[in-house]
């Protein structure tokens, strides 16, 4: 019965889109997904390289962030695929597995900048112990993080709402077609307590890392005043990352998150081919903005990253004094 309700979608929904039209959207999931696992991958081997490059925190947070930003393109190729061939490829069960890793690594991306937001302030409020043991932290915020995703990411198979194509007929995600109780309870749930309360949480945080007494006693914050063509990251450097990938979640998950609200409070019949396709681009290509955030912020990472490229000597990555 669902692949007959597949089928019967497909026919009914991929006419929206002429022939060269899902040609497009199939080269922009596969750009994004090349460009998205280039960098981030790239963005890994920086960080394991140098591995003084976060001194005074962890990089844990960091490659976490790189490894889910990879998850959200790597599978990219199927509605790639799909869209070239103007339908579905790959049968529903293929389709509720995209379905549920997107949303599981989706979810996992926006938890590791929540966590990285709270990290800043816990390490600005609670240095002596983060210095001590540092590893409960993110051993909880890691264990947190993970099964929260999984516990959204899984009650679709279960029941709670559920996992369907997408009005292109060529891609899988939440079933915001066609809303009942189950999608509203869901979705009201889960834009509450795995995005409001904790954006804003990590956004209250991020504030009150900042330093009340910025110049008292001619102090620069001891980090930022190294050089910083040589030094790790300062603490002002990674709230800026922070509040740069605030602004990423918000630009790259925001047309999800407006497109499963005007689900539950509008007719989606309404909902244009363009409108329903945006947001998946959107989010896979906002993942390839994540490593040039960290090359604008660091002159160390910059020179370590390029090296990888064979570009330049990459031998200020090594300086850490």
């Amino acid at each position: 019965m669902a692949s007959e309700g597949a089928a019967q979608m497909v026919t009914g929904t991929t006419a929206g889109f002429t022939r060269f039209e899902h040609a497009t959207v199939g080269t922009l999931y596969m750009a994004f997904c090349i460009g998205g696992l280039a960098s981030n991958l790239l963005l890994l081997l920086a960080l394991m390289k140098d591995k003084t490059l976060l001194r005074g925190t962890t990089s844990w947070l960091h490659i976490s962030l790189a490894i889910a930003n990879i998850g959200v393109v790597a599978p990219a190729p199927f509605p790639a695929s799909s869209s070239f061939s103007g339908k579905w490829l790959y049968g529903d069960k293929m389709c509720q597995a995209y379905a549920f890793e997107g949303m599981f690594v989706g979810l996992a991306a926006i938890g590791t900048v929540i966590a990285l937001c709270i990290e800043r302030y816990v390490v600005s409020a609670r240095k002596e112990a983060m210095q001590q043991n540092s590893s409960v932290f993110y051993w909880a915020a890691t264990i947190l993080n993970v099964g929260n995703a999984l516990f959204w990411a899984t009650m679709p198979l279960l029941g709670w709402s559920r996992y369907s194509m997408d009005h292109t007929g060529t891609s899988c995600a939440i079933d915001w077609k066609d809303p009942d109780e189950g999608y509203a309870s869901y979705m009201s749930m889960l834009c509450v307590f795995s995005f409001g309360v904790p954006m804003l949480v990590a956004i209250i945080c991020l504030y009150s890392s900042i330093p009340s007494a910025r110049a008292a006693s001619g102090q620069q914050a001891p980090p930022g005043g190294q050089d910083s063509s040589t030094s790790s990251f300062t603490e002002g450097q990674l709230r800026w990352l922070c509040l740069t990938f605030i602004v990423l979640v918000l630009v790259g998950w925001g047309p999800f998150a407006w497109l499963c609200v005007w689900a539950m409070l509008g007719d989606t019949s309404g909902i244009s081919m363009l409108a329903a396709v945006i947001p998946p681009l959107s989010c896979k290509f906002m993942t390839m903005a994540y490593p040039v955030a960290y090359n604008v912020a660091n002159p160390r990472l910059r020179a370590g990253y390029l090296s990888l490229l064979g570009v330049g000597s990459g031998g200020d990555t090594s300086k850490g004094e």
